[in-house]
């Protein structure tokens, strides 16, 4: 056996496994990726289930043919989401902040979870509702208004994987309780192109968010404003706010590529 097989242990023949299908840039059959490897076609089977199982691998039932999974996609996302939209981003969330007087995030998609990633708080007056969020914190995807932007430009496999695994949960009065309310909701997000969280998630407390968008047009990140009902109404919000809020997420885009059209 040369030392390229001897190499193959169970780590090593997943790595080569999603490498080979990478390279193919294609989808790929067991037989394929066996020729290819060199490898017995009956030794691939438990590896391909594994990492099928696990969302780093997808089977088309019909051509029985394998391709690289969203959980893939998800880790490689999420690496370059934490390497650079943060650090380019944080000058202008403490812009828009300092502007609007109001706490602003950043939240990435953290497979069903969004994340906080950056925060930059307002200084409000004693007694003003505060957000309790911090960074690192990982929050309900389904009520806010950043989930909604990441589920609203989310490719179809990984929309339905959230639906089928997410339970819809009933945080305040003002929750969408409704799946097909929420789809719809979700088709209004992308074709408006902002996204609100109404008390949705928190009484007291509503958010409008953006997207984010990399050299790829895909988003990658979402900036949201947050404040209290009882200060700013929602023309406000979806008037000054939303022009500002707007205008923070190109920059921020830019800086990541994105060529807006």
């Amino acid at each position: 056996m040369d030392t390229k097989k001897e190499k193959l242990n169970t780590i090593g023949k997943a790595i080569a496994i999603i490498e080979t299908i990478q390279k193919a840039n294609s989808p790929m059959s067991i037989k394929d990726i066996a020729d290819r490897l060199d490898i017995n076609k009956s030794s691939l089977h438990h590896h391909m289930k594994t990492l099928t199982e696990f969302g780093y691998l997808q089977k088309d039932e019909d051509s029985r043919k394998y391709d690289i999974g969203l959980g893939l996609v998800r880790v490689g996302q999420s690496y370059l989401q934490r390497l650079d939209v943060r650090e380019r981003g944080h000058y202008f969330l403490e812009q828009l902040s300092r502007d609007l007087s109001e706490t602003v995030h950043m939240l990435v998609l953290d497979k069903r979870e969004v994340v906080y990633v950056d925060k930059v708080d307002a200084n409000h007056q004693p007694g003003a509702l505060s957000c309790s969020s911090f960074i690192g914190h990982r929050t309900d995807v389904y009520s806010t208004a950043a989930g909604k932007i990441h589920l609203a430009y989310l490719e179809r496999g990984g929309l339905e994987d959230i639906f089928n695994n997410v339970p819809i949960r009933t945080l305040t009065e003002y929750t969408i309780k409704n799946l097909d309310d929420y789809k719809n909701e979700l088709n209004t997000v992308k074709e408006k192109g902002y996204a609100l969280d109404l008390q949705e998630h928190a009484m007291g407390l509503q958010c409008i968010a953006v997207p984010i968008f990399n050299h790829h047009s895909q988003c990658v990140a979402a900036v949201s404003v947050s404040c209290p009902t009882s200060t700013i109404n929602r023309e406000t919000l979806e008037g000054e706010f939303l022009t500002k809020l707007r205008m923070t997420g190109l920059q921020i885009s830019a800086t990541l590529g994105y060529i807006a059209d």
